[in-house]
């Protein structure tokens, strides 16, 4: 063997892609499935990615996309990733960009920047490179306590003033003195960025919609009570919690009032809306997590998690959980669909959780009492230590909230420090239209940088059937035939008893695209049909969606394969 080819052999047995689906060795009973692949490249995106299946032509695999672009990764707040996420306490980097008191914002990071603006530490925003931590621009916006939002090339931050800069660049777009960082982390929607101030003198919040391009102000609505957490803005409406025991829905477009929930006793307190499939999910000072139905602004279920004191987490959410502790001694996981304990362990915090590859992070509270604080890494089905790292801290301990992408967690500390934890930047690849061959197959991924093969894997997996493979459904029976389908498939559901049930189709983004069935149903078998089409009866494209019943406290989902 020649030193070109020796070379060659060596960069190809690299530890640089890893396909984590299929796994090698598997075997599913169906030939639809889904290609995931991990791409280590010096930290720096590959040129393409490809994958061979049993000898046939190359085709192209797409980056998944995880960042982290606004506070609690996305819009709804669910404050999870699908990167893949550290599993030890290895530092990549540590940035001295921090204070030494209160640094609540949460990194957020897009396209290769995280973006930091330091609470009571340097009264700047910066923008680091997410690889190394080097310092890419830096602006003066004064005191911010909430994340940035970064959305088509621009960056919101809510600082001594509302503020829009060159996410490149940092040069500034445009200002406006109707909010600050009183006013939570902007919210974009549809063209307009929704911000606002607060004051306990008198007790108002005034929350604002400005145009995003240019700053103008939209509209205006003032409300009683002091407002401490971030705006939620979903399907045409912007949930708005108050520290005075309201919760509000406005209009998105006009500000007007839709609906006012006033069930908590004592208000909210920098936990935030999350909104799931139509339900906000958010925790109050009266120590009870509630779940609110955002058309009607009802209660469904509220929970008393820790008599006697406040939660101020933003719940986290993933695959029917939420995540969150108390700031006493508690972490929980509880039932997304009645509140239930699903498990707890000790820990405390101030600020909330993030989510990514089988781990709940967070940063833990000090509540005055130790000089210091330790960065969590437990392990969200059970709750028990994957790992920590000590740090000094100011007498809050870790306040701000983590952030997951592209296999590294960052967060900001109260010694100075914003930290890196991981090994180096980790690409997620992603197909979700795999057709494999009934019985043996071989999948081959490489990643190529000027035209030439840097890195491959291998895997080798059996197929049973045709079809897609899905977790099938136990209580309620939950299923559809044909599944894949090209116009229309039947839904079927069985009730052990009468009751209310509701029978839904989702986009993978959480989009809720058809009501098949809503109201009240005899026991026995019901069937649905569902031709492929929206609630507006428009077509939707081909691909993967969620269709879930709710049946009084139990809810079920499956998959389905609409084809074109």
């Amino acid at each position: 063997m020649n030193i070109a080819a020796s070379l060659l052999a060596y960069i190809l047995s690299a530890t640089g892609v890893t396909i984590t689906f299929p796994s090698d060795g598997g075997t599913y009973d169906g030939d639809w499935l889904m290609l995931r692949a991990i791409v280590e490249n010096d930290d720096e995106l590959p040129d393409s990615v490809l994958y061979v299946l049993n000898g046939q032509a190359p085709v192209p695999v797409e980056r998944l996309v995880t960042d982290w672009y606004t506070y609690m990764q996305d819009d709804l707040h669910h404050g999870y990733s699908e990167s893949p996420a550290p599993h030890d306490d290895t530092i990549l980097w540590a940035a001295p960009v921090t204070g030494d008191y209160h640094e609540f914002p949460t990194p957020v990071i897009v396209e290769g920047v995280v973006y930091y603006p330091s609470n009571y530490g340097k009264d700047s925003l910066y923008a680091l490179d997410a690889a190394t931590g080097e310092v890419l621009w830096r602006y003066p916006t004064g005191y911010t306590d909430d994340a940035v939002t970064v959305k088509d090339g621009l960056l919101y931050t809510a600082s001594d003033s509302l503020w829009c800069l060159d996410s490149s660049t940092g040069a500034r777009v445009w200002a406006s003195a109707e909010a600050d960082a009183n006013g939570s982390t902007p919210a974009v929607w549809e063209g307009g960025v929704f911000a606002g101030t607060a004051d306990f003198n008198p007790t108002e919040s005034q929350v604002c919609r400005f145009d995003a391009l240019t700053g103008d102000i939209e509209w205006t609505r003032t409300l009683p009570g002091y407002t401490a957490s971030c705006l939620t803005v979903w399907d045409g409406m912007v949930f708005v919690p108050t520290y005075d025991g309201n919760l509000y829905a406005l209009n998105a477009l006009d500000g007007s009032i839709i609906w006012q929930n006033s069930d908590s006793y004592g208000g909210y307190w920098d936990s935030s809306p999350t909104v799931v499939n139509g339900i906000i999910y958010i925790a109050g000072i009266d120590s009870r997590v509630r779940a609110v139905n955002t058309s009607s602004g009802n209660t469904i279920w509220e929970v008393d998690i820790t008599p006697g004191t406040y939660i101020s987490a933003t719940l986290a959410y993933r695959d029917g959980k939420l995540y969150f502790a108390d700031q006493v001694d508690t972490y929980h996981c509880l039932d997304a669909s009645d509140g239930s304990s699903l498990w707890w362990v000790p820990g405390v915090h101030h600020g909330s959780s993030g989510l990514a590859d089988g781990i709940a992070f967070y940063g833990e509270g000090s509540n005055y009492y130790d000089a210091t604080a330790r960065v969590m890494a437990i392990d969200w089905d059970d709750g028990q230590t994957v790992w920590s790292y000590t740090t000094t801290s100011g007498p809050y301990g870790i306040v701000s909230c983590p952030a997951i992408t592209d296999g590294v967690m960052y967060i900001a500390a109260t010694d100075w420090n914003l930290y890196a934890f991981g090994t180096g930047l980790k690409y997620t690849y992603r197909d979700e239209y795999l057709y494999a061959d009934v019985g043996p197959n071989q999948l081959i991924v490489t990643s190529f940088d000027g035209g030439t093969a840097v890195a491959a894997d291998t895997v080798s997996f059996t197929v049973t059937q045709e079809g897609i493979t899905l977790d099938p459904s136990t209580r309620l029976a939950l299923q559809a035939f044909p599944n894949p389908f090209r116009s229309s498939t039947a839904v079927s559901f069985v009730l052990p008893e009468p009751g209310v049930a509701s029978l839904e189709v989702y986009d993978l983004s959480g989009r809720l695209v058809r009501v098949l069935a809503d109201g009240g149903f005899a026991s026995g078998e019901h069937i649905f049909a569902w031709d492929g089409t929206d609630e507006g009866g428009r077509e939707v494209g081909a691909g993967i969606y969620l269709c879930r019943i709710t049946a009084g406290s139990v809810t079920e989902n499956t998959g389905l394969c609409l084809l074109r």
